[in-house]
């Protein structure tokens, strides 16, 4: 377990570097930071997310809540596969792999992260998280002082995965419908930006030939 909570740690801690560099950029002009082209389409909600489950880990580790939390590590865990898959697949333009991989997705996302996290988890931390209390696990006005913030926090989760479900929702739609495989929580002012500066790019061949005329 000691492990399994290290590695969690150090992927999502890597994982909200990661995201700030991609993000950000510094302008050296004005001396300070501004966006970069390359930011995520959904940059805030995976920004809160990764804040919120950085907490969560470290306090759960620090409180021995590593039931509930290395619960909650395998819904995302098992649920992530493939979002990551269908993403690779469109990457690829595989058109059968992607819509594969994109239903397997929102059955899992609907299975794990919208059934097993708020019926079962969340409910466990709501009615019966006083447990750990008898079980001499965490003294109980340490409990009393932090249970809501746990409670707040995974509530901010699940908030967050219905977010990212209608957007699953939206994909489908213009998937299934107008046969566009657009991933919505990529951000494309990166490739809009490359083909304007492609387009307005002067025709080397062209300025030659003016030349020689």
């Amino acid at each position: 377990m000691a492990w399994y909570y290290l590695i969690q740690a150090a992927y999502n801690l890597e994982a909200l570097v990661s995201l700030c560099e991609i993000s950000f950029r510094f302008d050296r002009k004005h001396l300070r930071f501004a966006w970069a082209p390359t930011v995520r389409g959904d940059f805030r909600e995976m920004a809160v997310h990764h804040v919120v489950t950085n907490c969560l880990v470290l306090g759960s580790s620090y409180f021995r809540l590593t039931r509930v939390g290395s619960s909650v590590f395998i819904v995302h865990d098992v649920s992530d596969v493939p979002v990551d898959l269908s993403k690779l697949a469109n990457f690829l333009k595989w058109k059968v792999s992607t819509a594969l991989c994109f239903a397997t997705m929102v059955l899992l996302w609907l299975v794990f992260r919208l059934g097993l996290l708020p019926f079962v988890i969340y409910r466990s931390v709501l009615l019966e998280s006083h447990r750990v209390t008898t079980e001499g696990s965490i003294d109980m006005i340490y409990y009393r002082t932090y249970r809501p913030i746990f409670v707040v926090l995974i509530g901010l989760i699940l908030l967050l995965h219905l977010a990212w479900f209608s957007m699953f929702i939206k994909m489908g739609y213009l998937l299934i419908f107008k046969g566009e495989r657009h991933d919505l929580s990529e951000h494309k002012a990166g490739e809009a930006q490359e083909a304007i500066t492609t387009n307005n790019t002067p025709d080397k061949t062209t300025e030659d030939d003016k030349k020689t005329n």
